[in-house]
């Protein structure tokens, strides 16, 4: 450093900076804010998961010819919730599902019980197995059969949705069975198929019931 050099002097910061400096070891989170923004956020994320869970539901658990099914289920006093249940199990809304066992349509009913069930509606000269792929054929005759059912073990849909699956005689048989029921209603269903069946279908409706308000 030269004589005629003085030494620089370091600059003072202004107070502007000061205040600025200060502002900014100030500015601390309040907990409270951040807590309900946290909670904002969670609920957002709830509400999304929802939306799309119902969504996902909704296609699970489809709701096709809900025309037809009210009017059939309403004509033979059958809870509309109850058919759309019983057509979810039995074909998954498919009009031309045929089972191994030979069941056809909707409500994958048995050549044989819908001739029968056709003779009883008096439709017998307007009756054929390819009609049973017809869904509003289908579902008459379905349901006239199931709520024939639900009559002949007196109202109880337990029995009568066993009935549907495993046949009336082997219901009949299993009602003498003291191990079997009780109070004229089953306790222990032996086929396994018809035991998953009756709560498949009772899970069904309650979902159905559940996501539409179609039938109320």
């Amino acid at each position: 450093m030269t004589a005629a050099q003085s030494p620089k002097k370091k600059r003072r910061p202004s107070s502007l900076h000061k205040k600025k400096r200060r502002a900014k070891r100030g500015k601390k989170v309040n907990p409270a804010i951040a807590a309900l923004a946290i909670a904002v956020g969670l609920l957002v994320i709830a509400i999304g998961a929802m939306a799309l869970n119902r969504r996902a539901e909704l296609a699970q658990y489809r709701l096709d010819y809900a025309e037809e099914i009210a009017r059939y289920a309403g004509e033979y006093g059958l809870d509309g919730y109850l058919v759309a249940a019983v057509v979810h199990v039995e074909s998954g809304g498919r009009r031309e599902a045929i089972s191994p066992a030979g069941a056809v349509g909707l409500m994958q009913l048995m050549p044989n019980t819908a001739e029968w069930v056709a003779d009883k509606l008096s439709l017998s000269s307007e009756h054929s197995e390819e009609r049973l792929t017809e869904p509003e054929y289908n579902l008459r005759l379905g349901c006239w059969y199931l709520n024939y059912l639900i009559k002949r073990f007196d109202g109880n849909l337990k029995n009568a949705l066993a009935a549907y699956n495993a046949g009336p005689g082997n219901v009949d048989g299993w009602l003498l069975d003291p191990e079997l029921s009780q109070n004229g209603e089953l306790i222990n269903i032996p086929f396994e198929e018809t035991r998953n069946y009756v709560a498949r279908v009772n899970a069904a409706r309650a979902k159905y019931g559940e996501l539409y308000d179609y039938f109320d």
